[in-house]
């Protein structure tokens, strides 16, 4: 999601800000679900081999910080 709201796909930059614009409320509660059942874990996809650390409030992972991230791009899609 935080790469199609930074780098939209042409031609389809303005159906996907739209999309992304009307959904954003829903995005944001289901991105802080997705937060809180983080255990802060690198995955295959994170670009990283498994790690066996137990920083679950950390979000050692950088998944906080994309989610951050993403939330203020969605903030600023509602505000426009």
């Amino acid at each position: 999601m935080l790469g199609n709201l930074k780098a939209p796909p042409e031609p389809f930059g303005d159906i996907i800000g739209t999309h992304f614009r009307l959904k954003a409320r829903s995005i944001i509660v289901q991105l802080d679900e997705w937060l809180k059942s983080d255990d802060g874990k690198a995955t295959s996809s994170d670009g990283g081999a498994y790690s066996d650390r137990t920083e679950v409030s950390t979000s050692s992972n950088g998944f906080a910080k994309d989610v951050e991230e993403l939330k203020q791009l969605l903030r600023e899609l509602e505000m426009s």
